[in-house]
């Protein structure tokens, strides 16, 4: 139920354009009065408390104050927006550029920041008046009148809903939220797809070298085979020893196998992402798997609510706080009084018996204000409802940081551990190395026999495959890093040219 207050066809007239001497003057004192007594009315009945701004997040209670594991080494300090750049991987920079060129995600992504602009340019119109252009022609003949009659019509309709309770406001601010929202989705969607090719990219490099191990492990137990036939045959050697040793070569070839096959599904994962050709894309990598790559480091947030501010996940749900708010807002509008304005100016013409009279027609009205009075309950049950989604945003905005912490510091932990590990990795396997070279030169002189040069030959290979896959999970920690803090998001209007 409504009580409805308006001045229905206030000062409509449609008289003929007069002249500067018969124009009076119009009565606006006595308009103004009214006016503003409305707009008084309705101002007094608009006050209403909304929720508070959402507290920033170096405030929020559950982010620490400092990080608990070690920070990384950052002597080599790079922009994080152009981290892939400073690898000096030209190869990984090109099949990231055609990943984000072919992801759907990306291209997701892109649409909704072109659906969110236009919400907001809609959001914005709302704020502004409306102007309807209108034209209209009649034509007419009366049976007890000669001739035609002919009437034509032409003008402007203005129609303004006055925002007394800043529900544009609102909407402007949600749709705002809403296109920040996106575009920082959007980052994101390029910052995983930048991961998910890179992580493929370090792989296949670490495979292929792998592969070249095995392969030469493989071709060592081949040696021992047929060694051990010479045994077998010179009477040195038993069916038994012949039999371990056809089993060795066995698995190390099926190993060798196993690792080619792994090499080409990540090639096949590198196609499906960056839509190349296999071919081409072999012939890219060629150069890759020759390459020893040392990954370029970067500076983290010391402080770790700078640090989550840049991710996208975190910004994200804090713009989904702000939509929550706006809806509220809303909600409390729709309790409030509301004002109207319209109005409409055109020009017309009338043509009958061969006499043409012109006139010109406005109207200023209604000026109409709506008042809310008696809905059984349905507008504070929208509120009670935007309320409630309000708190659920928080929590989850509160959840998501928590979370986000969580990544870093696991990505930390990984990555102190991985350099550490390889540390000693890197010892172990020169220490072998070493000891192998110590080895071929004892079997020279022959005082070491052909079977124990072939395993330690083994056991320093596998030292090296050990080295080679704890520098693979030091690339791939980096990586997990790089998206835990966000891939160099920034969220304020200072770095706005790297939005779409």
């Amino acid at each position: 139920m409504y009580a409805r207050i308006s001045k229905a066809g206030l000062l409509t007239r449609s008289v003929p354009i007069p002249t500067a001497k018969q124009m009076r003057p119009y009565p606006r004192p006595r308009l103004l009065a009214l006016a503003s007594c409305v707009l008084s009315a309705a101002l007094v009945l608009s006050g209403c408390a909304t929720k508070s701004a959402l507290e920033p997040l170096s405030d929020d209670p559950k982010v620490p104050t400092h990080w608990i594991a070690p920070l990384p080494d950052s002597k080599r300090i790079s922009d994080l927006k152009a981290w892939w750049k400073s690898q000096s991987e030209p190869e990984l920079t090109i099949l990231i550029d055609a990943a984000n060129a072919v992801s759907p995600n990306v291209s997701s992504a892109l649409a909704r920041i072109e659906q969110a602009k236009a919400l907001q340019s809609k959001a914005l119109s709302s704020l502004l008046p409306g102007l309807s252009g209108t034209a209209s022609t009649a034509r007419s003949r009366a049976s007890l009148y000669s001739g035609m009659y002919v009437q034509d019509q032409a003008g402007v309709q203005v129609s303004w809903a006055l925002d007394l309770a800043s529900l544009s406001g609102a909407e402007t601010s949600a749709a705002r939220a809403d296109l920040e929202s996106a575009q920082a989705l959007w980052h994101d969607a390029r910052t995983l797809v930048a991961a998910e090719v890179a992580d493929l990219y370090y792989a296949s490099r670490t495979c292929q070298r792998q592969s070249a191990f095995l392969a030469k492990d493989a071709a060592s137990h081949e040696q021992s085979v047929q060694m051990m036939q010479r045994s077998l045959n010179a009477g040195m050697a038993s069916e038994g020893d012949m039999a371990g040793a056809r089993y060795n070569a066995a698995e190390a070839m099926n190993l060798w196998q196993r690792q080619q096959a792994i090499c080409d599904v990540q090639i096949k994962g590198l196609v499906a992402l960056t839509g190349k050709s296999e071919p081409v894309l072999r012939q890219l990598m060629q150069s890759v798997w020759e390459r020893e790559s040392v990954p370029t480091s970067f500076a983290v947030e010391t402080v770790p609510a700078q640090a989550l501010a840049q991710r996208p996940d975190v910004y994200v749900a804090e713009r989904d706080v702000l939509q929550a708010q706006a809806r509220v807002m809303q909600a409390q509008a729709n309790r409030l009084p509301r004002l109207s304005l319209e109005g409409f100016i055109g020009w017309g013409s009338s043509v009958f018996g061969g006499n043409r009279n012109s006139n010109s027609t406005w109207t200023f009205g209604p000026l109409a204000l709506t008042l809310p009075i008696f809905d059984a309950g349905r507008r504070a049950a929208e509120q009670r409802a935007a309320e409630a989604d309000l708190t659920a945003a928080i929590s989850a905005y509160h959840a998501r940081v928590r979370l986000a912490v969580r990544e870093v510091e696991e990505a930390l932990v990984q990555l102190d551990s991985a350099n550490k590990r390889l540390t000693q990795s890197s010892i172990a396997a020169e220490q072998a190395r070493v000891r192998l070279q110590s080895s071929e030169r004892l079997h020279q002189q022959g005082m070491l026999s052909s079977f124990e040069l072939e395993e330690l030959r083994r056991q320093a290979r596998t030292a090296q495959l050990n080295a080679l896959a704890l520098n693979l999970a030091g690339q791939r920690a980096w990586t997990t890093l790089y998206r835990a803090v966000g891939g160099g998001f920034k969220s304020s209007s200072a770095h706005s040219e790297s939005r779409p």
